[in-house]
């Protein structure tokens, strides 16, 4: 008996024709939700956690959107379970402490941010380099991180020797961390920019 199935909703929450489309949704997401959230928690927390989002989804059938959207829906409500997964399990602050990790010494190299799996986090850095920097130090950030440029590149570019352009590098990179570990709410975006809450 495949999983899905071991979702039983009440009958009386709505007529047949409800049930059988959520057991249609259910029967074509479940398999692509519970890989998703085995690879990012365990096989067992996965099961409860996938359950927990067709539950919900139950509960909220007529309202919720339906067709192509309804994939859509399902991802970002599994990403926010797998999001308060981490946080009640404590997994949450180990996640931060890599977070300042990557903030404090992979950023120094530029070609770490190549990484495929950091595309997330290497644009919104470069997002809020654009709303904290000035337009001279945006310009040496952006090479750098979003181009993977050498110190001896850009100062070509820009004119300017390359230990000058490594002194501005690392003022632009110091201004925006700190702008990063004094907000919260931009920390928990970041992380979500990493791969382990990356869900596609």
């Amino acid at each position: 008996m495949p999983a899905y199935q071991k979702l039983n909703p009440p009958h009386s929450s709505a007529n047949n024709m409800s049930q059988t489309a959520f057991e249609a949704a259910v029967a074509l997401h479940w398999n692509k939700l519970l890989g998703i959230a085995a690879a990012k928690t365990n096989s067992h927390d996965a099961f409860d956690i996938v359950q927990d989002v067709f539950l919900s989804l139950w509960e909220r059938w007529e309202l919720v959107p339906k067709d192509e959207e309804l994939e859509y829906y399902l991802l970002n409500a599994l990403k926010f379970r797998v999001y308060n997964y981490y946080r009640t399990t404590g997994r949450y602050t180990a996640h931060l402490k890599n977070l300042e990790i990557i903030l404090n010494e992979t950023l120094e190299t530029a070609d770490a941010l190549a990484q495929e799996e950091l595309h997330g986090l290497k644009e919104t850095l470069v997002n809020e380099a654009l709303d904290t920097l000035s337009d001279s130090q945006r310009q040496l950030f952006i090479l750098r991180v979003k181009h993977h440029y050498s110190y001896q590149q850009i100062a070509q570019l820009l004119n300017i020797d390359a230990a000058s352009a490594r002194v501005l590098y690392s003022r632009a990179l110091k201004q925006v961390k700190m702008h990063i570990q004094t907000n919260p709410s931009l920390s928990v975006s970041l992380l979500s920019s990493m791969l382990l809450f990356t869900i596609r």
